[in-house]
Order: structure tokens, then C-alpha cells, then sequence
């Protein structure tokens, strides 16, 4: 049975920031999980503000599987540019 986890917009908008700065090279991924839960991934992976796969691994870290440069969607960075002002 799989488990539902809401998230509110707050969480997948700092969780969006955090993802745009982990493709720019401004963050690791472990500063990624850090600033991400895995939940809030799996929220934002469906959101259609980015295009990326995300498994968690036994470890209890996770692996994020991303479309590259188009990574971030024309709604993702719009949602960026309203929360960044």
C-alpha cells in the first residue's frame, strides 16, 4: 500500500530553489538531501515544475535521474521568477 504525503506549496517551493541550485553547481547532492526530504521530491517530481525520476536507496539517501539542461520546466522557472520576485 503506497503512503500519501501532502506537501504544501512552501515545501516545493524551497525545495524548487534548492533543485535549480543543485543543477547550477551552486550545491552537492548531499546539500540537496539536506534540503530536500524525500517526499517533498517525489511531490515535486509530479508537480510538472521539473522533469527528474526519484528512487530512494536502501542506504536511505536517494537518486534523482533529471532531463539534463531541460531539467526545470517553462512552469518551474516562471514559479521561480514569482517566488524570487
Amino acid at each position: 500500500m503506497q503512503q500519501v504525503h501532502e506537501v504544501d506549496q512552501a515545501a516545493l517551493d524551497s525545495a524548487l530553489i534548492a533543485f535549480t541550485r543543485f543543477k547550477i553547481g551552486e550545491i552537492k547532492l548531499f546539500d540537496l538531501e539536506q534540503a530536500m526530504s524525500f517526499e517533498v521530491g517525489e511531490a515535486l517530481s509530479r508537480s510538472g515544475l521539473v522533469r527528474f525520476s526519484i528512487s530512494k536507496l536502501p542506504s536511505g539517501r536517494y537518486r534523482i535521474s533529471d532531463d539534463g539542461e531541460t531539467a526545470i520546466t517553462d512552469a518551474g522557472r516562471a514559479r521561480l521568477q514569482r517566488i524570487r520576485g
